[in-house]
């Protein structure tokens, strides 16, 4: 029997298990006697070992039968479920990993892991003696991340009434969707022209039937917000363990559902914001309880919806952060001038971490030390159209906030015009759209500003930007809108502010696509091709 066809099929359920059996492993760690876990474990094992064996791939089923034989004395409670077992088992789900990726790359039957089927049959508890034990050897990058799987997320949960669906048809669903959305507003344009009656009302009732398929849409390209993070904690408890510190991860929200591909997207950033969490943030064992706190630390990541936007937080319970300190290491790595130092606030201060080439690290290790992880989060958060926020309490903990969009597809702009130039801004990345009167703007220093709830806002200039002639005064008033870039406030002048419509995104090919400040494209119901800005890194 040819069994191929259910090759894609063996690959995205086992991944599944991995996925799993990761998470259980670390669970049980903190709590050795869960009965419910052990048998879990277990029953994971079988499932991997039998699917293996019904598709012929010997060397997974061999593996997992062995890992399903060491789980078997845990459950018979023959053997005790210690940190020197997880070790061996989490060393064993990454060469199930590495195994299962052969299989879906072609490259089966490479590997030589007979040492460990040894080390697993042969399983004797280890020697206690209070040692922090290296972490074992898990594929993983010099970062600190957990070597990538290559799998898409699960679209739709196994349930009678549910089928899996290839992630190329969802894109091309919602691509459908986001064309019928621009020809909807050209149909609105040419009702205007004509001004028939009839045509305005099917043309009110197709909007409507757009919005419910768009949400029908969405909702189908929703995946959990466990799909990236049933693999947090494994990250967590081998970064401490290289940093030789005890930290916990608990997340809450795991069932907020967000759009597949910003969770394909967000995985990274998370995992950057973590690692800082656990080599910067919380501390040794001994320094917690000389400060008065528990000894084993404590990061919670956390998902809410609020409307359309979906925020995730990081917190974390240890030293903080001291914007002095912070502003003192920029100005020795020249990443600031004394007289931008001594304008700082301590607000900007924090966000300094998210400078490339900003580190406090003395040395550089495999954890931490290069300047680069923060400022990648930051960039891949704004390319997705969302926003990071840092709070932070010296001795208290710090909070990254991150609020991103539902979708990335279909999306709210504002249009504004520059010129003979017309631009989208996604309505994520403003704050407030204002006209000031002229006599409000003053001058500090070079730079032109306007107080807005008692804050100077600094002015920006849209056409200066784009290098473009700047139009001779006009009025009275000012039309401009307030968006953040890298914790502060910032007011971009535009020639006009055309109003909310939503667009279908279309990326950009090149040479456009390599331009900071841009990410994407859209086109409006005039048929009019418009750019869709970046505000963050068009600064």
């Amino acid at each position: 029997m040819d069994m191929s066809q259910y090759r894609e099929l063996f690959l995205s359920e086992t991944r599944e298990h991995l996925r799993t059996f990761n998470e259980l492993i670390v669970a049980l760690e903190g709590d050795a006697d869960d009965r419910d876990k052990i048998d879990s474990l277990f029953r994971m094992a079988h499932s991997i070992k039998g699917m293996a064996a019904s598709m012929e791939y010997g060397e997974i089923a061999e593996l997992a039968h062995k890992i399903e034989d060491l789980m078997d004395k845990v459950r018979k409670k023959l053997l005790t479920f210690e940190p020197a077992m997880a070790d061996l088992l989490l060393e064993g789900a990454d060469l199930l990993e590495g195994l299962v990726d052969d299989v879906a790359t072609g490259a089966a039957g490479g590997r030589d892991f007979g040492d460990f089927l040894q080390r697993l049959v042969n399983y004797a508890p280890a020697q206690r003696n209070g040692a922090v034990a290296p972490p074992p050897a898990t594929g993983r990058g010099e970062d600190g991340r957990e070597k990538p799987p290559g799998e898409k997320p699960k679209e739709l949960t196994d349930s009678p009434q549910s089928v899996r669906v290839r992630t190329a048809i969802l894109d091309n669903l919602i691509n459908t969707t986001g064309e019928l959305f621009t020809n909807k507003h050209r149909l609105m344009n040419v009702a205007r022209g004509i001004g028939s009656a009839p045509l305005g009302a099917a043309l009110e009732e197709l909007s409507r039937l757009l919005r419910e398929l768009h949400n029908e849409v969405l909702n189908v390209r929703m995946v959990p917000f466990a799909s990236i993070t049933d693999r947090l904690p494994r990250v967590v408890r081998d970064l401490a363990r290289k940093s030789g510190k005890d930290v916990a991860l608990e997340i809450e929200g795991k069932e907020i559902e967000l759009d597949r591909g910003i969770v394909e997207e967000l995985a990274d950033p998370l995992i950057h914001i973590l690692r800082n969490a656990v080599d910067h943030g919380v501390e040794t064992a001994a320094e917690r309880l000389d400060g008065g706190k528990a000894a084993q630390g404590r990061i919670t990541l956390s998902a809410v919806r609020e409307k359309d936007h979906i925020c995730v937080t990081v917190a974390d319970d240890g030293r903080g952060m001291d914007p002095a300190k912070l502003t003192a290491s920029a100005l020795a790595r020249g990443i600031i001038t004394p007289e931008e130092a001594r304008l700082l606030t301590p607000r900007d201060a924090l966000f300094l971490t998210c400078h490339p080439g900003f580190s406090t690290a003395e040395r550089i290790t495999d954890v931490s030390g290069r300047g680069v992880g923060m400022d990648a989060a930051r960039t891949t958060i704004q390319s997705l159209g969302g926003t990071l926020a840092i709070e932070s309490e010296a001795g208290r903990g710090t909070r990254i906030i991150i609020r991103l969009p539902l979708t990335i597809a279909i999306i709210d702009v504002l249009l504004v015009g520059c010129g003979d130039l017309t631009c989208a801004v996604p309505v994520t990345a403003i704050q407030r759209t204002l006209e000031i009167r002229r006599d409000a703007i003053t001058t500090h220093g070079r730079r032109k500003v306007f107080y807005l709830d008692d804050e100077p806002i600094q002015l920006l200039s849209m056409a200066r930007i784009f290098r473009m002639p700047a139009p001779p005064p006009a009025g009275k008033f000012i039309p401009l809108f307030v968006s953040e870039v890298k914790g502060r406030r910032v007011a971009l002048v535009v020639d006009r502010l055309l109003g909310h419509q939503e667009v279908f995104v279309k990326p950009l090919g090149r040479p456009l696509g390599r331009m900071k400040g841009l990410s994407g494209g859209a086109i409006l119901g005039n048929g009019e091709v418009v750019s869709i800005l970046d505000v963050a890194n068009i600064l």
